[in-house]
């Protein structure tokens, strides 16, 4: 049934001042305490976006210096190449680009590389048929590592200005100006800006009157690429899902009606599951240069014309996904020694190179460790990755850069590709370089709720009242609740293919509640007395209003309390899913200098070990106790009121 711990987080403090702020469900003011929101300022910002002061744009390194670039090529009337990127957040920040510089007065051509002849990046030999007669080349999603080409181009006697956040090489590219959030110090609010989000920081920087037009295409572009939802990234999704909601680009609009979505109720879930899945379509199977089309485009046929595209390339798509989902699966059973491995290797002729990721995605989730899947093609092999929280991808494929012919990507995905006889040896070396980052044994797999709640508590008014913290995603995730002791009742199948399921629980009062189980075909309903962890929201399918329950996990009934966190009363901040521990850290210390940091084994970071623990108000607990006896005797020498 389960396969993870549940870890019901210890109790917390809410500042009297906080909770008469927040109002509502008690539930809301904890949230924000246990997510490190603690001042009524900081929730204010939270939760209202106009309460939230965005940083500059001319933060950005080398913004000054694009928008001069630009601005200047805009006024003379050059011509201007964008080249962009064929995922969601590469579409975007093309179509946004397209949409600013034509506003400003400009006609510039665009560029969206074609996933299986040109891969990612800048290609060198593509660029020369796109450069002639071109002034200025400005990238973006792209060209932090494409120093070969942009020397080429500056050779040509073209300017370029590089857009993108993806991680930075030793050197940067040889550029006029890069812009690249990623060379902003840690826990800076820009930092987590994605290549829409670098892109419509320099839509403002050019002084474009109509940047909030563009904020439609930056939330898109932002919850596709799973971007961590703090700061200025937060605000931009919050800003962008209003302008969404009051109608947004025709292009948008469509879509909406062809996933049955009212623009008014759009979500961050909406654009993760109903857009974002369409659009990658198009860069996975095909050419993408059409999404921006679609993006831009006011003609009416053009659009219909395009969104019928769309829809039959993701129902291609997830054909090919079950296929390739079946393939690896029945390749794992067949040589189980793959589990072996503390990164999962899997590669197939017959797989298509653009849908791998997505099922890497899926192979993480079910083996809880960092999954490579490649598809081969004449003595190569190119594909994607996935990982899990502590393994840097792009760090542990550094490890192995002399085995590969391309990679890039960030901590929790990349795309890679190597000659197919190398296979073995990349699975053995990148197999001891995540051992290296997550230890011999990785963590065992745990699952925070966030409260324990009956079923008749589940109303509209608390999920309302819960969506508050919206929009939810990566660094802000929906809360986990638990309801204990229920007996499923019934199970039917879900879906046009039945690949889901709809369970109805009852608990020991008689109350019942029906709950969806996305994806659960496969897995064998719970009998007997259960615990269930879900996600709730507000259903308005039909027409009508009620409250969506979705399964989690389950596990048998315990008579026992939920395993705490911690034993004691203390204020307790969860930061251990974090994408990027370090800067987390890095942000805590600022804000609390005497924050004491605990951590054991030449971990990364300035901190103590158990042996020079002393009295402190905070502690930051950085790597695991290395066991209980010595996790109480810290806390006893501690004796913290705070605990990280």
């Amino acid at each position: 049934m389960n396969i993870m711990r549940w870890l019901e987080p210890g109790s917390v403090d809410v500042p009297d001042d906080l909770r008469e702020a927040v109002g509502g469900h008690p539930l809301v003011a904890e949230t924000l305490v246990r997510r490190g929101i603690t001042a009524v300022e900081q929730a204010a910002a939270f939760l209202d976006p106009a309460r939230y002061r965005p940083a500059s744009a001319f933060d950005l390194p080398d913004m000054d210096r694009a928008a001069e670039i630009v601005r200047e090529a805009v006024r003379r009337q050059k011509t201007i190449l964008i080249w962009g990127d064929f995922d969601v957040d590469g579409q975007t920040s093309t179509a946004l680009l397209v949409d600013a510089l034509r506003g400003m007065g400009a006609q510039p051509r665009f560029y969206i590389p074609d996933r299986q002849t040109d891969g990612h990046g800048i290609n060198l030999e593509r660029l020369k048929t796109w450069l002639s007669g071109v002034d200025l080349l400005l990238t973006c999603d792209t060209g932090i590592a494409a120093h070969e080409s942009i020397a080429w181009a500056r050779q040509q006697g073209v300017q370029v200005v590089v857009t993108d956040h993806h991680t930075l090489q030793p050197t940067l590219p040889p550029a006029e100006a890069v812009v690249n959030p990623m060379r902003l110090q840690e826990g800076h609010p820009l930092r987590e800006l994605s290549g829409v989000g670098t892109a419509y920081k320099l839509a403002e920087a050019l002084g474009y009157s109509r940047a909030e037009d563009l904020l439609d295409l930056t939330a898109l572009g932002l919850v596709a690429d799973v971007m961590v939802q703090v700061d200025d990234t937060r605000y931009l999704i919050q800003r962008g899902l209003e302008v969404m909601r009051q109608g947004g680009r025709p292009g948008l609009r469509a879509l909406f009606e062809r996933s049955e979505t009212n623009p008014a109720e759009v979500s961050s879930t909406t654009l993760a599951f109903d857009l974002a899945p369409r659009l990658n379509a198009l860069g996975r199977l095909a050419d993408a240069n059409p999404a921006v089309e679609l993006l831009t485009s006011m003609n009416q046929a053009l659009i219909a014309m395009l969104v019928n595209r769309l829809e039959g390339m993701n129902n291609e798509r997830r054909f090919l996904t079950r296929q390739i989902v079946s393939g690896a699966t029945e390749a794992i059973e067949r040589e189980p020694a793959l589990l072996d491995y503390a990164a999962l290797v899997v590669a197939h002729p017959g797989w298509h190179a653009g849908i791998v990721g997505v099922v890497a995605s899926r192979l993480v989730e079910r083996y809880r460790r960092p999954v490579v899947l490649l598809a081969l093609n004449g003595g190569a092999a190119t594909g994607s990755a996935r990982s899990v929280a502590g393994c840097h991808l792009v760090q542990a494929f550094e490890s192995c850069a002399d085995l590969l012919t391309r990679y890039g990507g960030h901590a929790m995905a990349a795309g890679l590709s190597l000659p197919a006889d190398k296979l073995i040896e990349f699975r053995r070396r990148l197999s001891r370089a995540v051992r290296d980052q997550l230890g011999e044994r990785p963590p065992e797999p745990t699952l925070p709720i966030d409260a324990v709640v009956n079923l008749s508590d589940l109303t509209l008014d608390f999920v309302k009242d819960v969506a508050r913290l919206e929009p939810f995603g990566n660094g802000n995730p929906p809360l986990t609740l638990a309801a204990k002791h229920l007996t499923v009742r019934s199970v039917k199948p879900l879906g046009r293919r039945e690949e889901h399921l709809q369970l109805v629980v009852e608990d020991q009062t008689g109350k019942s509640q029906r709950v969806l189980w996305w994806n659960g075909a496969d897995s064998t309903p719970p009998t007997g007395t259960i615990d269930l962890a879900f996600t709730v929201r507000e259903s308005h399918y039909a027409g009508k209003r009620e409250v969506l329950v979705e399964w989690v996990d389950a596990r048998p009934a315990a008579d026992v309390p939920l395993e705490l966190t911690t034993g004691t009363s203390l204020e307790v901040l969860d930061r251990r899913g974090a994408l990027d521990p370090v800067g987390v850290l890095a942000s805590l210390q600022r804000a609390e200098p005497d924050l004491l940091v605990w951590c054991e084994g030449g971990a990364s970071v300035e901190g103590v070990n158990r042996l020079a623990l002393r009295p402190a108000r905070t502690l930051a607990v950085f790597t695991p106790p290395p066991g209980p006896d010595e996790w109480q005797a810290a806390l006893d020498l501690v004796m913290p009121r705070r605990l990280i």
